[in-house]
């Protein structure tokens, strides 16, 4: 192989390159699990893996490696790679010697396209064809003789580097490696020249565009060819899209794709035509347009009149959703020839929200039962009829029994009609009657629903329902970029004789499309956040918000009820958006020097923007440093700079909403309700006997009738004409009452005021018309000088760039400031590494 890295690394066009041709038609396989060595058998005469292999605990000591040959012909994989923990593999060439691409359309963990973790005996990689590994993250970690790991230019490997990542973590430190072009084992000076390489006889293969230098901006580093045309990205062996012999994400008859449009999908690497498709014997899906061998699990195969066979949803018979699992057979079910039950146990509700999503009809009945979790049916937000063809008892069409914390039913404004069939509610201790009995309009076969149908008295027993629900009006008092200042309207008499406080809920609304049972559980994990407070005043202030995020938020009000005073308030959806701020430091640097007075930096953006990122500004400066300083250097390594052992992880707050460790948690009220009785019924005996009445015993109706004593006629009362005296004693009562009407509006307006000061909102003060303010006068203006970064600035979308004129031989401190847009001082605290540039001298000693 070594013989073949000149040529390769002189190559201008990829023509003059034969080895990175391959033949497009081959055989391919399914997902491989490799797990013992029997099993590499699957590897034999498959030239594509549709899927991901991962080879796990298989043990390679006991064997003779040199007399046993695991090499197989596989040129891609469409998924992942993953090898854990097998002892006594030396090398990846031995099994994946042609391996080209990886193109991540799945991940590992949603993450990971490349994973190498725990292979104690592991020396090298060894991958010495892979060109690229289109999507998801690498991870190579706790392999403790593992070399050859940072002679990699991963950069050059991945299809967008900017969103994929490489982690090297705990591997054999570079330090005690060889590096590329050092000696073999013979003691003879390695034909291997290149500064990236697999192990000492392989040189990773770089083919590069046809030219770099001269090329329009746009083209950025992906160079154009002799027309100055920029080369696509997503051609892995060459520069025009139109004639590649290997995409990165999918080849049609135009060229290379990034996805298949009015095509069919095979194979997760091509697309073809309907007629190619029937030609090789499969079924063209509309469905995501896969060309697929047979229909999935909840189609049905279907001739239609021509013969031709078709996939068809199969969406028919009584579905039973308890967990996550039983939605697969309603993926993109438009009708259900049948009945649904929901009776969860573990499940969260946007599974339901995801899959029955486009349900519009239920022929038969839709049963609700014994789901805490759910506080809402608004999953079901495309459903307009339940047929009733099928009843429960032979009566009930839509049937919703013992569901806790359910308390709204259908989506805002909409209404599903019950062609036949009535009602039954039951047991929802939250789901106001008014609510319920709303629905009766819908029911085209029942005349009236009944008591026996829907209770008035198990449910919605544990909230105020009806009149006494009111609303409230909540609206951004102030905002900045991590805190939100919400003002409601003056609570009214009634409502401050019960208000205990409020709770606030909010949670992150990309779009205004929100409604308060969005993503709500039951009985935790509720994805709205909520801040509950225990204070009459109509101001609050929710903090530790994002940056530059737009928010939808509600209140309702906390009460303390009796048998008299039943009032509660909520208020509509709003939505608001923080404002931007200083983004975080740009996550990491890479540089490399293929030329002695050049270096190729790169960068991957802040983790949080907090904004729009306006531009990058760039600094590097010589530094007299030596190799050992360089080593020791902090934050950065020479040419290569990799993940930190320390990465720091992105906290997100609690989900909100009750989490009971006891069974009595959601028994409150009854409890205290159970406690209040006794004294609600109790009578002392004194009281007793004062109110204690004979009473005769009756013979028959006749002694009944002669023993009851005539009431005695009332006297007719007469209403005296009013005269001057109770005239003014009138006129002066009312005026003591507005006066004390008045005064009480005041006491609860200034309760509601109480401490206005504590709820300011901290803003970031502007920038000073005279950029030469002394501290004085930025006291005195309260304002702050602009502070001008020296440096190449560079435009936001831009995570590359080219540092020329350079010394050969030489380190250089670059650092990297991201700035957003309209934030005075808005640049991140810079990034730095130390890089060196390429000696031409040492490249003339290793030859």
């Amino acid at each position: 192989m070594g013989h073949l890295v000149p040529r390769l690394f002189l190559c201008l066009t990829l023509a003059l390159c034969p080895l990175l041709v391959r033949s497009e038609n081959g055989p391919a396989c399914g997902s491989l699990e490799i797990n013992d060595i029997g099993d590499f058998r699957k590897l034999e005469n498959c030239t594509h893996v549709v899927g991901h292999v991962r080879i796990a605990y298989v043990d390679f000591t006991a064997l003779n490696l040199s007399l046993i040959s695991f090499a197989s012909n596989i040129t891609e994989i469409s998924d992942y790679l993953m090898v854990y923990r097998c002892p006594g593999l030396l090398t990846l060439e031995s099994i994946f010697p042609r391996l080209r691409i990886i193109r991540g359309q799945a991940l590992l963990f949603d993450e990971f396209s490349f994973v190498v973790y725990e292979n104690r005996n592991l020396r090298e990689l060894g991958l010495v064809e892979l060109l690229r590994i289109q999507k998801g993250s690498i991870r190579i970690e706790s392999n403790p003789r593992l070399c050859f790991v940072e002679t990699v230019d991963w950069i050059f490997l991945m299809g967008n580097a900017t969103r994929q990542h490489y982690y090297l973590k705990h591997n054999t430190p570079p330090s005690h490696c060889p590096i590329c072009g050092s000696l073999s084992p013979d003691y003879g000076v390695n034909q291997n020249t290149s500064d990236y390489c697999w192990n000492l006889k392989s040189a990773q293969l770089r083919p590069q565009p046809p030219r770099l230098r001269n090329c329009p901006v746009a083209c950025g580093n992906n160079g154009c060819d002799s027309a100055g045309k920029c080369c696509d990205r997503n051609c892995v062996t060459g520069c025009s899209a139109q004639n590649c012999t290997l995409c990165g994400n999918f080849k049609s008859r135009f060229g290379c794709v990034n996805q298949c449009l009015a095509s069919y999908e095979i194979h997760k690497r091509q697309c073809i035509t309907t007629k190619q498709c029937r030609d090789l014997g499969r079924i063209p899906l509309t469905q995501g347009y896969r060309c697929a061998e047979k229909c999935p699990g909840n189609q049905k195969e279907v001739l239609d009149a021509k013969g031709i066979l078709h996939c068809q949803l199969d969406c028919s018979g009584d579905f039973h959703v308890t967990v996550a699992e039983d939605l697969e057979a309603l993926q993109d079910c438009v009708k259900i020839n049948g009945s649904l039950t929901i009776e969860l146990t573990n499940i969260k509700v946007e599974a339901l929200e995801v899959s029955l999503e486009n349900i519009k009809e239920i022929t038969g009945y839709l049963k609700v039962v014994h789901s805490g979790q759910l506080t809402s049916l608004t999953f079901l937000k495309n459903l307009d009829s339940i047929k009733g063809t099928k009843l429960v008892e032979n009566k009930y069409a839509l049937y919703v029994v013992n569901n806790h914390h359910l308390e709204h039913i259908w989506p805002n404004n909409h209404q599903v009609v019950v062609q036949s069939g009535s009602m039954y509610f039951h047991l929802n201790p939250r789901l106001c009657y008014e609510k319920i009995m709303a629905l009766a309009p819908s029911l085209k076969s029942v005349q009236k629903v009944s008591v026996v149908d829907v209770s008035p008295n198990s449910n919605g027993e544990r909230v105020i329902c009806g009149a006494g629900v009111r609303s409230l009006n909540a609206t951004v008092d102030d905002v900045n970029s991590t805190a939100v200042r919400i003002l409601l309207d003056y609570m009214d008499w009634d409502g401050m004789e019960t208000l205990m406080g409020y709770s606030y809920f909010y949670k992150e609304a990309p779009q205004q499309n929100v409604t308060m049972y969005d993503g709500r559980h039951g009985c935790g994990h509720d994805n709205w956040l909520m801040n509950v407070v225990i204070t009459q005043s109509r101001r609050h202030v929710i903090s530790g918000l994002k940056p530059y995020t737009q928010y939808a938020y509600f209140v309702k009000t906390l009460t303390r009820t009796d048998y008299h005073m039943q009032l509660d308030a909520y208020s509509t959806i709003g939505y608001f958006q923080t404002l931007p701020d200083r983004p975080s430091p740009v996550m990491k640097l890479h540089g490399s020097s293929e030329l002695s007075s050049e270096i190729l930096l790169h960068w991957w953006p802040p983790l949080r923007p907090n904004g729009v990122i306006s531009k990058y500004v760039v600094t590097y400066e010589k530094q007299n440093v030596t190799e050992k300083q360089a080593k020791n250097y902090d934050n950065s390594s020479p040419q290569n700079f990799t993940q930190l052992d320390c990465q720091c992880v992105e906290e997100e707050p609690y989900y909100s909403g009750p989490q009971a460790d006891d069974e009595d948690f959601y028994n409150k009220d009854q409890i205290a309700y159970e406690d209040a009785l006794p004294n609600l019924i109790f009578v002392s005996r004194s009281q007793l006997s004062r109110v204690k009445k004979e009473f005769d015993k009756v013979i028959d109706y006749a002694h009944l009738i002669r023993t009851r004593k005539e009431e005695p006629p009332k006297p007719t009362t007469t209403t005296p004409a009013p005269t001057n005296e109770s005239l003014e004693n009138d006129r002066k009562a009312a005026e003591n009452y507005e006066k004390f009407r008045l005064d009480s509006e005041l006491s609860q307006r200034l309760a509601q005021d109480e401490g206005k000061e504590q709820y300011n909102l901290r803003h970031a003060m502007p920038k000073c018309q005279d950029s030469h303010a002394s501290v004085g006068q930025q006291v005195e203006e309260k304002c702050v000088l602009e502070e001008i970064l020296e440096g190449t600035q560079l435009p936001g979308n831009k995570h590359y760039y080219y540092m020329t004129n350079l010394e050969e031989a030489s380190f250089y401190r670059v650092t990297v400031s991201a700035c957003v847009e309209g934030v005075v001082n808005g640049c991140s605290t810079p990034t730095e590494v130390l890089l060196k540039t390429w000696s031409r001298t040492n490249r003339t000693n290793a030859n």
